[in-house]
């Protein structure tokens, strides 16, 4: 299996981890941020995974998205408590046991200084020849193993690191342009299918809405080249036009 030295992204694929979510008593938040920032950046996404707080579960998810992704970007577990169970996973993936990370202990030190607790401190237990990734704006830490990143769950932390990760990656930013037709997919499928049989270095996605009490389908075109993408829908709106009769 390849490995990744830099956090220079051709594909991402990422975890979730948390019984909260699957448990639907937490809206993910942390999956859409970093798929938007990904899109924005023009590194693809070719995976996401959530699991629940299980470490055998963890570990099975790890091995699938690192077979498939360059980068993994892992979201929670990675608290002081029972049922953090992140750090102990990618240690067991990796081969390698967990060990006091020097720095990790006194950033923690530093931010709950005399309050400090054993469970506070075991956060600092990384695996072996794990790297500190830091964020923007917060004291807020997470780490690097290879091609795992693993970051905090809590919303706002998770931002700020995936922001701070952001300025390497890279990418070259899609180009994107919409139609709009008021025709169901069933009615524009063949144009669609026709068009992208043609236009192999651009995707087109369509996407049903309900507005207003009437439907409506978002034709998406993303590409590399913006001329490229902007005459493909040019053709989409002629002949969705012209076969649909709008």
């Amino acid at each position: 299996m390849q490995r990744v030295d830099s956090l220079a992204m051709r594909t991402l694929g990422l975890l979730v981890v948390g019984d909260e979510i699957l448990a639907g008593e937490v809206r993910d938040r942390n999956g859409p941020y970093l798929l938007d920032r990904a899109r924005t950046l023009g590194v693809p996404v070719v995976l996401v995974v959530t699991v629940p707080d299980d470490a055998e579960a963890v570990a099975e998810a790890l091995e699938l998205l690192r077979a498939r992704a360059s980068t993994v970007i892992v979201s929670g577990g990675i608290g002081p408590t029972h049922d953090d169970v992140t750090r102990q996973a990618v240690a067991a993936v990796l081969g390698v046991g967990l060990s006091c990370h020097a720095d990790a202990a006194r950033r923690l030190r530093g931010f709950y200084g005399e309050d400090a607790t054993t469970a506070d401190l075991s956060m600092a237990d990384l695996p072996e020849g794990a790297e500190l990734v830091e964020g923007l704006r917060t004291s807020a830490f997470g780490f690097r193993c290879g091609d795992v990143v693993v970051l905090p769950g809590v919303p706002s932390l998770y931002a700020d690191l995936v922001d701070g990760l952001a300025a390497s990656w890279g990418g070259t930013p899609l180009a994107r342009a919409e139609v709009m037709t008021p025709h169901r997919e069933g009615e524009i499928a063949p144009v669609l299918a026709r068009i992208q049989d043609d236009a192999t270095d651009v995707s087109i996605g369509s996407y049903p809405e309900l507005e207003a009490g009437r439907w409506h389908v978002r034709v998406v075109v993303r590409g590399a080249d913006p001329d490229r993408v902007e005459a493909v829908r040019v053709r989409l709106a002629r002949e969705l036009a012209r076969s649909v009769d709008l």
